[in-house]
């Protein structure tokens, strides 16, 4: 709860610099944000249900309402020399059309940004590092030109901050680190996995109740019938030791 409440307070902040003309030169705020961390700790998730509240909330504000955009890093790699830049630049000039639009909010997601980001200094030792460089360059001077643009925001997600080049993470007002959940989090993760199951009449509760009733007589049982092979076995030793005095002869 608090990392979303930050979040929508830097948001809120970072619009009301751009709809007062604050002077981005003196007071540095690219409306970008980088959620990192190991994969399947909800960084997307996060993202999108960041983007749905935002939406809401500036549907208020935004005449045209609210709209996420995803990117899939991966499919603007081409296998042709050059290719992957000129693919950058044509999918952020369609996003430049849609956000012309100053009464809709725009929030552009941009998944496993590492894939668009590498270092460039990493990437001089690859086998075609021109063109893993012209990637990077035309991603940056693309996040500068929606700079300009007071209605959109830019969520990012990583997996390996440490491939990142370091010119966009200087660009990230916001670099959130997203761990795995405390026990109390996991816990509520997998009861409300649990009601969604119950909901849908995939189980039961009282089918579920039924069963762990009939695990929990069995358990007795067992727990009865071994008691009683232990009272027989203690019964039978005790009678073997009676036997076995009597059938002592008599020393004197």
């Amino acid at each position: 709860v608090g990392l979303k409440r930050r979040l929508l307070n830097y948001v809120k902040s970072a619009l009301l610099f751009s709809e007062r003309g604050v002077n981005p030169h003196i007071i540095g705020c690219n409306r970008l944000v980088l959620l990192h961390g190991p994969p399947g700790t909800g960084k997307t998730s996060l993202a999108r249900a960041l983007a749905h509240k935002l939406s809401i909330r500036m549907g208020k504000i935004y005449a045209s309402g609210g709209m996420l955009l995803e990117i899939n890093a991966h499919s603007l790699f081409s296998k042709w020399f050059s290719e992957s830049g000129k693919l950058v630049m044509k999918l952020f000039q369609h996003i430049q059309e849609i956000v012309e639009d100053e009464e809709l909010f725009v929030v552009l997601l941009i998944d496993e940004v590492e894939s668009l980001s590498a270092s460039r200094q990493n990437a001089m030792s690859g086998s075609e590092p021109t063109d893993a460089i012209r990637v990077v360059n035309a991603l940056l001077t693309q996040i500068d030109a929606l700079k300009t643009k007071k209605n959109v925001l830019i969520i990012t997600t990583s997996n390996i901050t440490q491939a990142i080049d370091a010119a966009f993470l200087d660009r990230a007002d916001i670099r959130q680190f997203i761990g795995h959940p405390i026990a109390a989090g996991r816990y509520s993760i997998f009861a409300s996995c649990v009601s969604e199951l119950v909901r849908t009449g995939i189980i039961s509760v009282e089918e579920e109740q039924s069963k762990d009733k009939a695990i929990q007589k069995d358990q007795e049982v067992k727990q009865e019938d071994g008691q009683r092979k232990g009272k027989s076995k203690q019964s039978s030793s005790q009678s073997k030791q009676k036997t076995q005095s009597h059938s002592r002869p008599n020393s004197s």
